[in-house]
Order: C-alpha cells, then sequence, then structure tokens
C-alpha cells in the first residue's frame, strides 16, 4: 500500500511506546505502528507496517475541519493541538489520559473536554501539548498548566493521587493542603 505521507513534507513527529505520528505541511496527521487501542487514529485498531491517514471524517472524528499544528504520543494515545486552540485526543484511556470525561478508548480523535463547571480548560486556548505515558498535559496563553489521566504519584500536580478524566489546574499555591 501507499504511505500516507507519500509526497509530503513532515514538519513535526512523536513517538509512543510502540506507534509514531507525522504531522504534514498541509495539516493532515498519519500514524503508524501498535494500533490495539486505537492509537493510530484510522478507526480500525489494525497494526500499521506503513503511515496511515488519522481519520478526519465529517461526522466521524473531531479532526474534520481542523488543522493541527502539534503533536504527541503516549503509551498507547495521541494527542494534537489545533489551531483553534482545541486538543484531540485518542487511543487508550483507561487513565482518563483522552480528557474525554470517560475512560472508554477512541479509534478516532475526540476532543479533549472543555466544557463549563467540568474542566478546567474552559475558556481556554491551549499554547502547547505535552504527554507522558498516561498523561496529557497542555500550557494555555494565560500562562496557566492543566493535565490530565494517570496520576499514581500525583504526576497531575493537583494536590492529589487520583486519575483525572478532565483537564485539572496544576495547583501553583504557595503552600499545598497539609503543609499550612
Amino acid at each position: 500500500s501507499i504511505s500516507a505521507l507519500y509526497g509530503k513534507r513532515v514538519v513535526a513527529i512523536a513517538a509512543g511506546r510502540n506507534h509514531s505520528l507525522a504531522l504534514c505541511s498541509d495539516g493532515s496527521l498519519a500514524g503508524w505502528g501498535a494500533n490495539s487501542y486505537g492509537e493510530i487514529g484510522d478507526n480500525t485498531g489494525a497494526e500499521r507496517h506503513v503511515p496511515v491517514a488519522v481519520n478526519a471524517e465529517s461526522g466521524t472524528s473531531a479532526l474534520y475541519g481542523r488543522t493541527p499544528v502539534s503533536i504527541g504520543a503516549g503509551y498507547t494515545f495521541s494527542l494534537a493541538l489545533c489551531t483553534d486552540g482545541t486538543v484531540l485526543a485518542w487511543g487508550g484511556n483507561t487513565s482518563g489520559q483522552l480528557g474525554d470525561t470517560t475512560t472508554t478508548a477512541h479509534g478516532v480523535p475526540v476532543a479533549v473536554n472543555s466544557a463549563s463547571g467540568v474542566s478546567d480548560l474552559y475558556g481556554k486556548t491551549v499554547a502547547a501539548l505535552s504527554c507522558g505515558a498516561s498523561k496529557g498535559a497542555a500550557l494555555c496563553t494565560d500562562g496557566t498548566l492543566t493535565t490530565w489521566g494517570y496520576n499514581f504519584y500525583g504526576q497531575l500536580g493537583v494536590n492529589s493521587t487520583t486519575r483525572s478524566s478532565v483537564a485539572k489546574t496544576v495547583d501553583t499555591s504557595q503552600f499545598s493542603a497539609g503543609e499550612v
């Protein structure tokens, strides 16, 4: 089969545990490698040895009509930051690392939740993203940091060790609870 990267110029790459992603200059995304959790985003779950397009179909994928500008790859999931400031996620979600309020895996991009009263991304525009093995992080244009996903060691920085399936603001207070 023909690579989804054929004739394209790659401007960014991200490598997860067993999958990789590429962002092309035309705003398209391609993925390859392991896909058991949908981390490639082609809605198949099939392992891919040649890059395939991340699903951007109308009515199926939150990527439809959006242009990604940066990408990240975690253990079994992927993230993309789009020009409109939204973050998209797909793949494994057992720790809430997709940030969509669930722990359900998605084989196509879904929006990281930014609803009022639900997510600390409400009213924010994301400037940069990053991901770890099973967590996502976003730097907002107002300087706030938000994180979501696995949190056994407190790596979300929200003064707890409870996982979160929605974005929470990183604690920047002078004292943490119990220190005062």
